[in-house]
């Protein structure tokens, strides 16, 4: 028989498919050459416009007479724990009373300021019915101020800031309130922008681990918290952060109860914490909520200070700070053994990090009882139990026997 050549046939198709293969390619580029442009167009204005949002702030311009409104109900409560403050929180204030909405609180919660952070206060409080002050008879740090705050709140809904830190625009409450009303969410997420300086010497964008999910989603929890341990076994802190939410205040008011208490019902020293505070609140938050979104928009300016508003973090204090977030991160897990295991994995890490570093007593009395925990769960595998064995026979102090 005969042999067909098809080889020319053949070439020619493979010269199409190449023709058609780079063409692709082309397209897809122009694609997201396009796409990346429209982004970072409209990051720029936003950045813009939030610059000069912030600068009127500092200015010193109010921009509507919303003070002058008497909310009864307000939308959504701000918090905000004062110390030491006397240079941004006039402007940090302006940043709130310039949005569009009128139905809000401002609780100042003044931490035994030393400096004219009270005077200033007391003036904003007296120009706007809708400021109150709450004083601290003592310093007592940034978790404590800030749940107290919320816990004498009226609104329906809670937002953080710190005494630093500056809302970028006027529609956000809007967006943010409206996105929760209608789709009944629990918590609304959005960007923040960081930096040094307020002229924008921009850090990073913080963004969030939810950034691609276009719905309200279940929350699970502690995968909400450090998403990308599973995969890399690096932390994932974007969505850790107490400020650049909105959050139902019913919600927040159950959690702040249930984070002064253990798994066992015993009172948790916790007013003290002035490390990783932020932590262990959004971690207790995140077990009780349903429902999460988070919003494409530029909505907070978080200032990267070098001085802590809390009290001084030496590092004993670090260290509780740190164990009294992974004993959050034990008691408010789920009870399975998926839901157990970050704690694991968070302790093997501050172990690794920090062997020797508990410093005081009281340090090694927590770890000792936070350890006893983990040991006697059912919840952590035989396996998982060896291996914390492993980690703490390299310190003397602390000796438990596996049942």
């Amino acid at each position: 028989m005969k042999k067909i050549n098809i080889n020319f046939f053949n070439d020619n198709i493979k010269e199409e498919y190449k023709k058609f293969f780079l063409l692709f390619i082309l397209l897809n580029l122009i694609f997201i050459i396009n796409i990346d442009s429209e982004i970072c167009i409209k990051r720029k204005k936003a950045l813009s416009e939030g610059k000069k949002y912030i600068q009127q702030c500092f200015d010193d311009i109010l921009l509507n007479n919303n003070s002058k409104t008497i909310t009864l109900a307000p939308k959504i409560s701000i918090i905000i724990p004062v110390y030491n403050c006397q240079n941004t929180i006039k402007a940090v204030v302006r940043s709130i009373q310039n949005q569009n909405m009128s139905d809000l609180e401002i609780l100042l919660v003044n931490d035994y300021s030393k400096d004219n952070t009270s005077k200033i206060i007391q003036e904003l409080e007296e120009e706007d019915h809708r400021i109150k002050i709450i004083n601290n008879e003592k310093r007592m740090a940034t978790l404590y101020s800030r749940n107290i705050g919320i816990l004498h709140s009226k609104g329906k809904y809670i937002l953080n800031l710190d005494n630093d830190d500056l809302f970028m625009n006027a529609d956000l409450f809007d967006i943010i309130y409206n996105e929760a009303e209608i789709n009944n969410l629990d918590l609304i997420g959005f960007s923040a922008v960081e930096g040094k300086s307020y002229n924008f010497s921009i850090n990073k964008i913080e963004e969030s681990i939810f950034h691609d999910h276009k719905d309200g989603l279940t929350v699970y929890q502690p995968e909400l918290t450090y998403f990308a341990i599973s995969q890399n076994n690096k932390y994932n802190l974007n969505d850790v952060h107490i400020w650049g939410r909105l959050t139902r205040a019913d919600l927040y008011k159950d959690t702040i109860n249930n984070l002064g208490k253990n798994a066992i019902g015993e009172i948790r020293n916790s007013c003290f914490v002035t490390w990783d505070e932020d932590d262990a609140m959004s971690m207790a938050l995140y077990r009780y909520a349903k429902s999460y979104k988070f919003i494409k928009k530029y909505g907070i300016f978080h200032y990267l200070s070098d001085i802590t508003s809390s009290i001084t973090s030496k590092d004993d204090l670090k260290r509780y700070g740190e164990l009294f977030f992974l004993d959050i991160v034990f008691d408010f897990s789920f009870d399975n053994f998926e839901g157990k295991k970050y704690s694991v994995i968070m302790l093997r890490e501050m172990i690794i990090k920090k062997i020797h570093n508990f410093y005081n007593e009281k340090n090694v009395e927590f770890l000792k009882a936070i350890l006893k925990k983990m040991l006697h769960s059912q919840y952590i595998s035989f396996a998982d139990k060896e291996k914390i064995m492993k980690y703490f026979n390299k310190i003397k102090f602390i000796k438990y026997q596996l049942d």
